[in-house]
């Protein structure tokens, strides 16, 4: 049997072209991280975020959308919107806000209000000039691709491996590391983030991803010091959220 040549050369073109195993978690995003891994956890009053501000380089503040006001509020329940801070209103009492970077964790982002959030984010960030040193988390994937696909850095928050566990079987390593594989191929965020206790586990198996970690228990102890310090020591985790007062050195 005969072949055109083109058939040959238009083979070799899919080949080549195609993407190859290893590549398919190969970062592809810009959000370049401050020097300094240790930022500020819950920084959610005025006060807070005034003094902090001056003392770490990152800040990790929880935002809750209010679907009756079209507002974003600096909340972590939904209850905590009788506070009345907005978020603009708490960016424009930090002297300086350019200066630092910011974790927002988006505690009620949805595929349905994902759009709304979206547009006050860019509002308000391109106002303080602060898009570029902002992520955002949440573990919607589909909501987060809506602000990944506007210029948005976000970060996937991965669920405890124990939510794959069942009464007939013990922790199911490969099905965990299966789901977060593929939101990664969907997804392509520009980190994971998790409690601390997932690492090892997070940040070994996910070597080329950028990961971030809430460290908790937060009390300013040798043993947690000690914690914070090996997790700054990993390549790959480029945050770590504390309660300490003031960052350590490590």
């Amino acid at each position: 049997m005969k072949y055109c040549p083109y058939f040959f050369l238009l083979l070799f073109f899919i080949v080549s072209c195609a993407p190859k195993a290893e590549d398919t978690f190969t970062k592809n995003n810009h959000f370049s991280f401050p020097q300094n891994k240790i930022w500020a956890h819950r920084v959610n009053s005025l006060e807070e975020g005034a003094i902090k501000n001056e003392r770490f380089e990152g800040l990790e503040v929880d935002l809750f959308y209010s679907k009756k006001t079209n507002s974003l509020f600096v909340a972590h329940d939904e209850k905590d919107i009788e506070n009345e801070i907005l978020f603009s209103n708490w960016l424009n009492n930090i002297p300086n806000p350019e200066k630092n970077w910011y974790w927002l964790d988006l505690k009620n982002l949805n595929k349905s209000n994902a759009k709304k959030i979206t547009e006050l984010l860019s509002d308000i960030l391109n106002n303080f000039d602060i898009k570029s040193k902002t992520i955002c988390e949440s573990n919607r994937a589909k909501a987060l691709y809506v602000l990944k696909n506007q210029g948005f850095a976000v970060s996937y928050w991965v669920n405890s491996i124990k939510d794959y566990q069942t009464k007939k079987e013990e922790t199911n390593t490969k099905r965990w590391k299966r789901k977060i594989e593929k939101t990664i191929f969907y997804l392509n965020p520009d980190a994971l983030s998790c409690h601390f206790w997932i690492s090892p586990l997070l940040d070994t198996s996910f070597p080329n991803e950028n990961i971030m970690y809430w460290h908790f228990p937060a009390e300013f102890t040798p043993k947690n010091v000690e914690i914070t310090k090996r997790l700054c020591s990993i390549p790959n985790v480029k945050v770590v959220l504390v309660d300490y007062e003031t960052p350590i050195a490590y």
